[in-house]
């Protein structure tokens, strides 16, 4: 009657303890990468979402002959535009007197007014602003 395990009972479980944590690490590192991975593109999001709604706010107060370029189905890499800040006595607009002027800037959207600027999104490949002929008065934000 044998009591106890063998040298090569003991090794398979060996094995077989080894084979079964090397998949589990496979599954959990895979896991958390594509975690960072799916965190990272949500973080880019957001911050395109923030950027593109600065915009459309800023752009909103506008006119379209405050627009720095043309309606000509073109695209543009930047913007500049004069905001209202007011309606005078006579009843005209008060444009402001420092343009706001969006650029991209070493991967990273930057808003400009006068003296002031900070970014308001990273890590953007492209960005470019359109303008059609036919309807002027609306421009095309591609990010």
């Amino acid at each position: 009657m044998k009591k106890g395990l063998s040298l090569v009972e003991l090794m398979v479980v060996l094995l077989l303890i080894t084979v079964i944590g090397a998949a589990l690490f496979t599954v959990l590192s895979t896991g958390r990468t594509s975690w960072y991975s799916a965190d990272t593109q949500i973080s880019l999001q957001q911050e395109l979402r923030k950027a593109m709604r600065q915009m459309t706010d800023d752009l909103r107060q506008s006119s379209g002959n405050q627009i720095s370029f043309p309606a000509d189905g073109n695209a543009y890499n930047s913007i500049s535009f004069f905001v209202a800040e007011g309606v005078l006595g006579s009843g005209a607009i008060n444009w402001s007197a420092d343009a706001i002027n969006y650029t991209l800037t070493d991967g990273q959207i930057v808003w400009e007014q006068g003296m002031d600027s900070r970014v308001l999104a990273n890590n953007v490949t492209a960005m470019n602003f359109v303008r059609q002929p036919a309807s002027s008065n609306i421009v095309r934000i591609n990010l």
